[in-house]
């Protein structure tokens, strides 16, 4: 495999944690699983997978009101730091260590995440095999909730080629290419903390919400609903990013 489809192996570690833990705000986090809880029936207990979890911010918040989160993600620090808080609050949460690609998923769940745009780490047949697993996973009825900015109707018509953000004492500065060829955003990331520089490129693969939607079909989902925000308001061209629902 090339890096542009396991650049996520190595990704994940240094101060790009610490800039993805920071620039989400508990206010965001919160809204959206305000929007999770919505798509859960069974409040008392339904079984959660989460996945990629990153730094468990939606695990905890959503093991704090008595939800069993299976919580999985590839970053050894994040899992890690999960497990102590875990352990900590004596909370319902089962971190594992894991790529989802390579990991044998057991058990039966009632709500899949996949959120915070890790959906497109994947390309086509990676993404197809990602959901089946997904779909096996998951109860009769059941859902599976995805997140992301890479749909070609959000990205393409506001990609910039260069940015930047400040984050607490972090400075982020990113520049973008897209390989048409490959339907893919390359982005080239410099992270600046107090005199210590770190260099990571990340790879998105490009899907309209067309290609999602038959790729979830492929899966085995129905009854796929998409969203624009957590207001539940219908998709349109140019929104950030969608939150897409689909059933088993």
């Amino acid at each position: 495999m090339n890096s542009q489809q396991n650049w996520y192996k190595t990704f994940f570690n240094g101060l790009a944690l610490e800039v993805w833990t920071t620039v989400i705000t508990p206010e965001y986090t919160n809204a959206e699983v305000q929007f999770i809880k919505e798509l859960i029936y069974n409040s008392t207990g339904s079984n959660i997978l989460d996945v990629p979890c990153g730094n468990g911010r939606h695990s905890i918040a959503l093991a704090k009101e008595g939800y069993p989160v299976t919580s999985i993600d590839i970053a050894e620090e994040y899992i890690c730091n999960l497990r102590d808080i875990t352990a900590k609050e004596l909370l319902p949460i089962t971190p594992i260590q894991a790529d989802i690609l390579e990991y044998e998923l057991t058990g039966e769940f009632d709500l899949a995440l996949c959120l915070g745009n890790s959906f497109s780490y994947f390309n086509y047949y990676l993404l197809l095999e990602f959901a089946r697993k997904i779909n096996n996973a998951l109860s009769k009825g059941g859902s599976f909730l995805v997140n992301t900015g890479a749909i070609a109707e959000s990205i393409l018509p506001t990609v910039q080629q260069k940015d930047w953000i400040e984050v607490e004492d972090i400075l982020l500065l990113s520049e973008r290419c897209y390989h048409s060829e490959d339907s893919v955003v390359q982005s080239n990331y410099r992270i600046i903390k107090q005199g210590q520089t770190e260099i990571k490129t990340a790879y998105h693969y490009v899907f309209t919400l067309a290609e999602i939607r038959r790729l979830l079909a492929e899966a085995g989902f129905s009854e796929i609903k998409q969203y624009g925000a957590l207001d539940k308001s219908p998709y349109k061209l140019g929104d950030r990013q969608a939150y897409i629902v689909a059933k088993k």
